[in-house]
């Protein structure tokens, strides 16, 4: 078996359903001999209660452990503040998730979201990479952006853009350039066949499927220094020592009168890449281990919700842009971004009085976050 196999692993996904895809990735883990995977499945007031009857038929009740309302707000009583933050009947209680995984003794954490299909691809092998150190194709973009979209191979044949792209560059052609990287793989973003990880904007427009990757690069890759682009929180697997930036932004503020959502995890993937590269890691973006059957969504309700986070995102890539990264390790870099991000918006001439409103309020939930990683993971 791959090397992840012999380190803890959790396998971390949230659900209003009854989680059916997860029997097959049981039975692959199962076939594998992997002995050292637990699935956890973090429930919401909307779960139907025969998730449990479900959970116990499996076989794997053992490994299978389900925390639903009354064992998440047990959980939380030591953490008063996050139980304040996090709010039912989202997706960003997958933080909860990645926390009781940690203190689970989880090296390695593995998100999926409920409708991820495993392939007949093995799925801990594609996620092997993490935490152990390789060399891999690092692609450096002329103009600092990379669509990763532009590995897949879509039916019927079109360009996509990953979720969360910067909106001012999604139609620029960049030159691309390859080199290579050798570092710590801390995070592996997989992608995904089926339903690609886009905007509602494209979705509506052009709808496709994915089946399959181009070959003009290798996969897995990662970026340059130099060069950006989201990733997701399906289908990505991450070392615990990322946990304090890990955290799923917690969304439904309003931003000009709009309830911004589903940015939760391309804002932490922003974050997350500041701190990597101050330690020196890498993020790779590797195989499409799983098939999405995209859960229904009202198409008009996504894009009314991505379009204010679009705007935002603009500003905080600059910000980004001017942090400047000391720690050694990811709570305190952590720490720093928060406390740099404060600086950068509370300056008038940088964002508007409602922008530093908005971020006020996200950063508040960061330090939040940042104070349950530190008292989970013994600091």
């Amino acid at each position: 078996m791959a090397q992840i196999s012999r380190r803890k692993i959790a396998l971390v996904t949230t659900t209003i359903n009854i989680p059916t895809a997860l029997e097959a990735y049981m039975a692959q883990f199962d076939s594998r001999g992997c002995d050292e995977v637990e699935v956890i499945i973090i429930g919401d007031k909307k779960t139907p209660p025969g998730i449990r009857e479900w959970v116990r038929g499996t076989g794997h009740d053992d490994t299978l452990l389900y925390f639903g309302v009354e064992e998440q707000e047990q959980w939380l009583g030591r953490f008063h503040a996050l139980a304040k933050l996090l709010r039912w009947n989202s997706i960003q209680r997958r933080n909860l998730g990645y926390l009781i995984a940690a203190e689970r003794g989880a090296e390695v954490i593995i998100s999926i979201d409920d409708d991820n299909h495993v392939t007949e691809d093995d799925f801990l092998s594609g996620h092997s990479l993490v935490g152990t150190v390789q060399t891999v194709t690092a692609v450096s973009s002329s103009t600092g952006w990379f669509n990763v979209c532009d590995l897949l191979l879509t039916e019927p044949p079109t360009r996509v853009v990953h979720r969360g792209f910067l909106q001012t560059e999604r139609n620029r052609i960049p030159e691309i350039s390859t080199g290579q990287r050798t570092g710590r793989v801390m995070v592996n973003a997989g992608l995904w066949l089926g339903e690609p990880d886009v905007d509602a904007v494209t979705r509506i427009v052009t709808p496709v499927e994915v089946v399959g990757l181009r070959e003009h690069l290798p996969i897995p890759l990662t970026l340059a220094e130099d060069t950006h682009c989201p990733f997701n929180s399906q289908n990505t697997a991450f070392e615990t020592s990322l946990l304090p930036c890990s955290y799923l932004i917690v969304m439904g503020d309003e931003y000009r009168g709009v309830r911004v959502s589903r940015y939760d995890d391309i804002w932490m993937s922003y974050f997350c890449r500041r701190v990597v590269e101050r330690l020196g890691g890498l993020i790779t973006y590797g195989r499409p281990l799983v098939r999405q059957l995209r859960n229904e969504h009202d198409l008009l309700e996504d894009l009314w919700g991505e379009l204010p986070a679009m705007m935002l995102t603009r500003r905080l890539t600059d910000a980004l842009s001017e942090v400047q990264l000391k720690g050694s390790n990811a709570l305190d870099c952590y720490g720093e971004l928060i406390e740099q991000l404060r600086s950068i918006y509370s300056r008038p001439e940088f964002a508007s009085a409602e922008e530093r409103e908005f971020w006020g309020a996200i950063m508040n939930g960061m330090s939040i976050w940042s104070d349950a990683c530190e008292k989970v993971q013994g600091r």
